[in-house]
């Protein structure tokens, strides 16, 4: 019976440890993220494409080796009119010579190998490009899945801090009711004041269920951002008082980001394609080579003939005309280099503007740090003389009132500007 129990007790724990995922910072969850989110999942996929494409595109320069057979029945054989003279008849004579029999069975191979293609190199050339260029935009959806997973996992944490805030709260509100009610039951309060109170503590209860929802959302986002099952629970055992945010290290150059690399490089894609577009009116040259073995024959007369045959040859292809095939494709790739240099500028642009947003109120969170925690200081200890003299009746639920609000107003302004300043520090850092 013991090892029974034994058993299920650690099936138990180990069902429990299953369900519930747990991370102590954020470098935890963006390790996690980069394995197991949709889109890191969604990225391998494309890169994957992207390299087959490539291989497609390099087998059209490689040697084709192909096997062929045919079938065909020919109810009217073609003829020939020629001299007699030729099977030894009259010169002055004409004879009809027949092509083969009815029946007409062929296989064989042929094989293909180019020699010169400058299209099919420049192709070459774009697709190794292009491979390039999906790996930069996964890490460019890699980087927006960090900046999100950061803005969430900092917002799931100040969550939590203002949760226990109102903790603290409803432990004060508690006390003043329990003070207020010995003060009603010996006639020393105004029942407008008690009902005041009363409504503060309700407000504290109603309070501490919207911080709870708050914080609940801000994980039903993690858990969607990290693609965790939906039987995994989330517990973040970090805090936000722990980091240190008040300087950086070095900033994240715009020309770093994948997006500014990304732009570079559709530039250099579109370049590749004018150039692919160009070489498209040129020759290209391969050699052929071909064996054949027929097989003929007429049921009726029960005649057959076989016999093989083999070629070898160079091919040629020179296009003279295509409708406006070239000309368009040349003005369509010269317009796609136009406007990846436009996108180019235009993501500049974008990346500058957020950089420099985030600069501006990274700053700012550090200038007001000091003022916001000097003041946190002052309506802590007003809070504490409130709660005292509140305590000894030399206080009006007012003047409590106002300082209890001042404290928690306080309160808020410093962890919501220590939350600001650790995002924008680490979005100004990534890399």
């Amino acid at each position: 019976m013991k090892p029974f129990v034994g058993t299920l007790l650690s099936v138990l724990l180990a069902f429990v440890a299953q369900a519930q995922v747990r991370f102590s910072s954020l470098d935890e969850i963006l390790q996690f993220a980069d394995k197991n989110s949709i889109v890191a999942q969604e990225s391998k996929i494309l890169q994957n494409i992207s390299r087959k494409d490539e291989v497609i595109n390099k087998s059209a320069l490689l040697p084709r080796v192909g096997l062929f057979g045919t079938a065909d029945y020919y109810p009217l054989i073609p003829s020939l009119v020629v001299p007699q003279a030729v099977t030894g008849g009259s010169p002055s004579k004409f004879q009809k010579v027949q092509f083969g029999l009815p029946w007409s069975f062929s296989s064989g191979v042929e094989v293909t190998i180019p020699v010169i293609n400058f299209e099919k190199w420049e192709q070459l050339k774009r697709y190794k490009l292009q491979s390039m260029q999906t790996d930069l935009n996964t890490q460019v959806n890699l980087e927006s899945l960090h900046i999100q997973l950061t803005q969430w996992y900092y917002q799931a944490l100040l969550t939590h801090e203002l949760v226990r805030l109102n903790r603290s709260n409803q432990e004060v509100t508690g006390e003043l009711m329990r003070i207020l009610e010995v003060r009603k039951q010996n006639g020393l309060l105004n029942p407008a004041d008690y009902n005041r109170s009363r409504n503060l503590h309700l407000d504290i209860e109603c309070t501490s269920i919207e911080y709870e929802k708050n914080y609940n959302q801000s994980l039903i986002a993690l858990h969607q951002l990290l693609n965790l099952p939906d039987t995994s629970a989330l517990q973040l055992l970090d805090s936000i008082g722990t980091k240190n945010w008040l300087s950086i290290s070095k900033e994240t150059a715009i020309t770093n980001r994948p997006a500014w690399k990304e732009a570079e490089l559709k530039i250099a894609v579109a370049q590749q394609r004018f150039k692919e577009a160009q070489k498209g009116a040129l020759p290209s040259i391969s050699l052929n080579s071909k064996y054949t073995y027929q097989w003929q024959l007429q049921p009726s007369s029960g005649q057959q003939i076989n016999y093989d045959f083999s070629n070898i040859g160079l091919r040629i292809d020179f296009p003279l005309f295509q409708g406006n095939y070239q000309r368009a494709s040349q003005q369509r790739t010269e317009q796609q280099l136009e406007l990846a240099k436009l996108s180019e500028e235009q993501t500049a642009k974008d990346l500058g503007r957020q950089q420099s947003e985030w600069w501006n109120s990274y700053q700012a969170a550090v200038k007001k740090q000091a003022f916001l925690q000097e003041k946190l200081g002052l309506a802590s200890t007003n809070l504490d003389i409130a709660k005292l003299n509140m305590k000894e009746g030399v206080m009006e639920f007012d003047e409590f009132n106002n300082i209890f609000q001042e404290y928690n107003k306080a309160k808020m302004d410093y962890l919501q500007n220590m939350n600001d300043g650790i995002v924008y520090q680490l979005l100004l850092t990534q890399k």
